[in-house]
């Protein structure tokens, strides 16, 4: 899709790669940019500082009423919505005995945030026949996380939700693009790290981006009308050893888990 002169709403934008994309959008000519975050003073602080037409929204991607509150009021100011980037998530560790209330948290923010914005500004595109969906989800979402079972999982589901929604809707004008990220600085990983020492090997085995170079590489993506977007070195080789040969990429997963080079 074209992004200059689209209405865009960012979600997760008061920090990190949402604050990074909001932006970007900017920059690249969005005829407005929506920032949107739980944090209502932080997504404010953050629209206040872009220079062009802004509205910041104070949201819960895991309440379906706020995203759709979310929407209408982009809708209300701006008219329908172009591009939806639903970046808002959270870390969560454990493994099968993670508790039934960590497995709901994981799933609520960082999968069916994604249903609930399809359900939200869908119908409108599919009635304009144009628009696009831009997912962040992580590498892990086609690969998996160390020491981290409910975030693993769900991102997965996120990855398997965008490529239904491409499948099943891209012959009729609408875009979905997963943005894949590995290790980047932000205060998510620098919180994630602190908490779980698995964590840690990620951040050890893999390039630190900016927000920004993150951005930059997600926007370029959407105007290609990716499907997947790999922001780092090694990412795509790793998600097509995966299809190749499972065994020898379990078996290079384990070793990095372990700490053996």
């Amino acid at each position: 899709m074209r992004i200059e002169g689209s209405v865009a709403v960012v979600t997760g934008a008061a920090s990190g790669i949402g604050k990074a994309l909001a932006e970007q959008l900017a920059l690249a000519g969005a005829r407005a940019v929506v920032v949107s975050d739980i944090d209502a003073e932080g997504a404010e602080r953050v629209a206040s500082a872009i220079d062009g037409d802004t509205l910041a929204v104070r949201t819960d991607v895991a309440d379906e009423t706020s995203v759709r509150e979310l929407v209408a009021r982009t809708r209300e100011r701006f008219g329908d919505v172009d591009l939806f980037v639903s970046n808002a998530g959270l870390t969560v560790t454990g493994s099968f005995d993670a508790s039934d209330d960590d497995w709901k948290r994981a799933l609520d923010v960082n999968m069916m945030s994604h249903v609930y914005a399809a359900r939200a500004v869908l119908p409108a595109m599919l009635e304009a026949g144009r628009g696009h969906l831009l997912q962040t989800i992580a590498a892990c979402g086609v690969l998996t996380a160390f020491g981290a079972a409910p975030y693993s999982v769900a991102k997965q589901g996120a990855v398997a939700f965008a490529e239904y929604l491409a499948v099943e809707y891209g012959g009729r004008g609408i875009g979905v693009s997963c943005l894949l990220p590995q290790a980047v600085d932000t205060p998510m990983l620098a919180a994630s790290v602190a908490d779980n020492e698995q964590l840690a090997l990620l951040k050890e085995h893999s390039e630190v981006l900016t927000p920004r170079q993150v951005a930059l590489a997600a926007l370029a993506g959407v105007e290609e009308n990716r499907m997947h977007i790999f922001t780092h070195r090694g990412s795509a080789d790793s998600f097509r050893l995966r299809a190749d040969d499972a065994d020898k990429w379990v078996a290079e997963m384990r070793a990095i888990r372990s700490g053996r080079p």
